[in-house]
């Protein structure tokens, strides 16, 4: 039961990391530098579902489409409704990644890795090794970018710049 309560009260955190993570990607051109770990693309994809709780039920949106921007789902913020999940797409030089992810728990749903190729003349094991790796990557890299949210979020930077632009880019969204 302490661990559901803890949950509850900082739950926010990976809803407001998504929108965050959703003002870098469109106001960065999607590129984030990680430091070790170089330069990543990151772009939400066609498929944002975000949650309101008002006094009566939970009210839930999804909004999917090919619009860079999603007009709907921008919109969404500006009347309080919170990201709980985004398709997102991660680049990191040729190799491509897509999932889910979900804010509650930092859940990856749906992990797409780039292709794996086999030489006939591999280790058979290398295949799920190198899958394996790739997962890491991308477990590695939503880390390293959620450090730098939570880094920033307690800085006197966060209320003297990011969040006023932050602020700003939401309310563009009516």
């Amino acid at each position: 039961m302490v661990l559901l309560e803890r949950l509850r009260q900082s739950e926010f955190l990976g809803r407001d990391f998504l929108v965050w993570l959703w003002f870098k990607s469109e106001t960065n051109g999607g590129e984030f530098d990680l430091g070790e770990l170089g330069r990543i693309e990151l772009r939400f994809g066609r498929k944002i579902k975000l949650q309101a709780e008002g006094d009566r039920a939970t009210e839930t949106i999804t909004c999917a489409g090919h619009a860079p921007h999603m007009k709907e789902a921008r919109f969404a913020l500006t009347v309080d409704k919170k990201v709980t999940e985004a398709e997102i797409t991660l680049t990191i030089g040729k190799d491509l990644w897509s999932f889910v992810l979900d804010a509650k728990w930092m859940n990856f749903k749906s992990l797409k890795t780039p292709k794996v190729v086999q030489d006939k003349n591999d280790d058979p094991d290398g295949l799920f090794y190198e899958k394996i790796f790739l997962v890491e990557k991308a477990i590695s890299v939503v880390d390293a970018l959620y450090f730098s949210y939570v880094k920033l979020r307690l800085s006197p930077q966060w209320g003297n710049e990011e969040r006023p632009q932050l602020i700003r880019w939401i309310r563009e969204g009516r």
